[in-house]
């Protein structure tokens, strides 16, 4: 099976998934069903490639999609990261002795295990959709009591790492955290060695806002309110380079007004100028090659920072600016809610799983310097001999 582009005449973009250059009817109605619940176009992908995968894998074994097993699905799973490391793996569909050499990542698997779930969930809500999919399982009701197959991938828990923090590893924990960080001086270093003004002002966005790449990506101009000195994050369907807002919901980010002066530099500048010539709505778009005004690519913006890291030396990945951004707003004082809002996360939860270890961090320094404040401000006022009633009350 193989996955293939659709491209609607609105622009909009699709996938479906093919088998001897006939489109499977039931995994594009599936990936319909993905979209018609506003899925984010990046996650229907993964999961129609996925699938893909999979139906490949029960082909080649001469199974329907709808006729696997447990075994079947195990096998998969430790076949798949051969294939993908080893291309003619595909061809040695049954091959497994050098299996053990690779490992599907935590991401990965997480990630096949709710494609798959999401898959068997909606073909089993159709009617007339027979499966052999169920196991035998001595987990409930005795031997000969039996499970549907979704609850076996529904038992599999999510692969993660035992909480470093908790298990008092403070040391490991806070190298985790910094090593997803950029020095200041490391982010001075990657402005001044870009070549182009559009590049240097990326990442002075990111750095300022902590915006997902793709939310970046997608900013338009009517996004940019140079009075209030505030970016708004729009969620859209229509970008030309399918970047989109993560969470679909508005939200505004205020800036330091020097980010909005260098806004209003880089959109005047003669760099600038031929792609305001073709009217496009793009901040972030192709000006010195490819389509003038066109939306910078993700591709692009992955190779740009390829770039810089060799000519820098200074190794990071977009993501990165956005850990920066967090940390040094914990740093100076916001909450856990205010963080949330600002990353756009859906729940502070998502937040405090992330960052738990330097709010922490940052509440054992505040009670360590807290007193030594105080005791400053005391000195100043016993100095001046300002310590009146009213000056009592306040400390």
């Amino acid at each position: 099976m193989e996955l293939v582009r659709i491209r609607h005449v609105d622009n909009q973009l699709s996938w479906t998934i093919v088998e001897d250059d006939e489109p499977v009817t039931v995994l594009r109605d599936w990936i319909v069903h993905l979209e018609e619940l506003h899925f984010s176009p990046n996650t229907i992908e993964a999961y129609a490639r996925h699938i893909a995968r999979l139906g490949t894998y029960l082909k080649a074994i001469g199974k329907p999609i709808t006729d696997i097993t447990v075994n079947d699905y195990d096998r998969f799973l430790q076949w798949l990261p051969l294939a993908l490391n080893e291309p003619a793996a595909w061809a040695s569909i049954t091959v497994f002795e050098r299996s053990h050499q690779y490992r599907l990542s935590a991401t990965q698997k997480n990630q096949i295990h709710l494609a798959v779930k999401s898959l068997y969930r909606y073909l089993s809500s159709v009617d007339g959709v027979q499966f052999g999919l169920s196991q035998t399982s001595n987990r409930h009701g005795g031997l000969h009591s039996y499970e549907p197959f979704l609850e076996h991938i529904n038992q599999r828990r999510s692969v993660r790492q035992r909480d470093r923090y908790l298990s008092g590893d403070l040391g490991r924990a806070q190298k985790k955290i910094t090593e997803k960080r950029l020095k200041t001086e490391d982010v001075l270093t990657l402005i001044q060695s870009c070549h182009l003004m559009r590049d240097a002002f990326l990442i002075t966005v990111m750095y300022n806002t902590g915006m997902r790449l793709g939310e970046v990506l997608g900013l338009r101009h009517t996004d940019v309110d140079i009075q209030e000195h505030v970016i708004w994050i729009v969620p859209r369907a229509d970008n030309e380079n399918h970047a989109r807002a993560k969470g679909g919901r508005t939200r505004g980010l205020p800036v330091m007004p020097y980010v909005t002066n260098m806004y209003e530099d880089y959109v005047t500048s003669e760099e600038y100028a031929p792609c305001f010539e073709t009217g496009t709505s793009y901040v972030f778009c192709n000006v010195k090659a490819g389509r003038i005004g066109r939306a910078m690519s993700r591709s692009y913006a992955q190779n740009l920072c390829e770039a810089l890291s060799k000519r820098t030396g200074v190794f990071f990945n977009w993501h990165m600016f956005r850990h920066t951004h967090a940390s040094e707003a914990i740093a100076d004082g916001y909450n856990l809610i205010q963080v949330a809002d600002r990353l756009g996360h859906a729940s502070p939860q998502t937040t405090a799983d992330f960052y738990r270890h330097l709010f922490s961090k940052e509440v054992r320094k505040l009670h360590l310097t807290g007193p030594q404040s105080v005791q400053k401000r005391l000195d100043e006022f016993n100095h001046a001999k300002m310590l009146s009633g009213r000056a009592a009350r306040w400390i």
